[in-house]
């Protein structure tokens, strides 16, 4: 069966607050209370995109945490989390503390970042860019170990621990990680970092930006790359990320979304009507749920998505509609 998962506007509320009191209402309305709303709407999942520099936003951990408070069952998201940025033995702490005070809800969505400023933002923060992907595997690694029940030692290009204990669990079962993923066609191979991080650490694959035809390929493979690596294919999630702008003409929605992505990467330039119609679905109901049905018989089993749109309220209740 498929399920829906809605990306809280994290970056959306920093953007359109004038000072900190207006934006912290804004987090009340439309991150806290927009979470509660998916969850009465029968959404699966909440999700929190992440960036510290190139794109501010709320930093995700925290919110899923307060939005953990604020639910009860609904899937709390990266989509996704820029582990390379922070030292993993925080990131293994905080991570079992929200998978903790959520009841065992946390689901961890990796990647390494890709766009113009992306690199500004590792440099500020001392991290090498061109060994972010390494990084972030050493990190998988070291967070894996730190949730399982034994002291952690590691002898790591980036990290050394002795012995280390974080002296908290996750609730259950670790939280599933999801390989994110972008800008290569899937059917022609995974390049060599992306396949090694679904065999050693993926349970689940987060593309975005795929025809139909290339995610049907896509998760055949990773699916292959799970069994060869020896663990459980059947189990690994077929997940995509979209955007989706719901109006009453494809000409109103993209013109609407163009008008978001210009806001949320002014670094981008000039999208056309092409560059946005490939991150998703953009239109009518009915073109909305064309697409989604056709991204499910290739596969999709989770749908994360973000809606391009100043009113994510309105977005929300009508993609509800759609798929109700």
């Amino acid at each position: 069966m498929v399920s829906h998962g809605f990306v809280l506007p994290t970056r959306g509320v920093v953007l359109s607050a004038d000072d900190s009191l207006e934006q912290a209402a804004r987090v009340q309305s439309e991150v806290i209370g927009l979470a509660r709303r998916a969850e009465a709407l029968g959404f699966d999942g909440v999700w929190a995109g992440d960036s510290v520099l190139a794109k501010p936003r709320l930093e995700p951990l925290s919110t899923l945490a307060a939005v953990a408070g604020a639910t009860e069952s609904v899937t709390l998201g990266t989509a996704v989390y820029l582990l390379q940025l922070r030292n993993p033995v925080h990131v293994a702490h905080q991570t079992a503390t929200v998978d903790q005070v959520s009841g065992g809800r946390l689901a961890l969505g990796v990647g390494v970042g890709v766009g113009e400023g992306v690199e500004t933002e590792h440099d500020q923060l001392d991290v090498p860019y061109e060994r972010r992907g390494a990084l972030l595997d050493e990190g998988l690694e070291i967070l894996a170990g730190l949730w399982d029940d034994e002291p952690v030692s590691v002898d790591g290009e980036f990290f050394e621990l002795t012995d280390a204990d974080i002296g908290i669990r996750p609730c259950g079962s670790p939280p599933p990680v999801f390989v994110a993923s972008a800008t290569f066609d899937p059917r022609d191979g995974f390049p060599p970092r992306i396949r090694d991080r679904i065999a050693d650490r993926g349970d689940g694959w987060l593309p975005i930006g795929m025809s139909p035809e290339m995610y049907e390929g896509g998760i055949e493979r990773a699916r292959e790359i799970v069994d060869d690596a020896g663990r459980d294919a059947a189990g690994f999630d077929a997940a995509y990320y979209q955007d989706v702008m719901i109006a009453e003409t494809e000409a109103e929605a993209i013109d609407q979304a163009r008008d978001f992505l210009d806001r949320y990467y002014p670094s981008w330039g000039e999208l056309s009507d092409d560059d946005i119609k490939r991150r998703g679905a953009f239109g009518p109901p009915s073109v909305v749920a064309e697409h989604l049905e056709r991204y499910a018989d290739a596969g999709v089993e989770r749908f994360v998505t973000r809606f391009t749109a100043a009113d994510q309220r309105d977005q929300l209740q009508r993609f509800a509609d759609i798929v109700d």
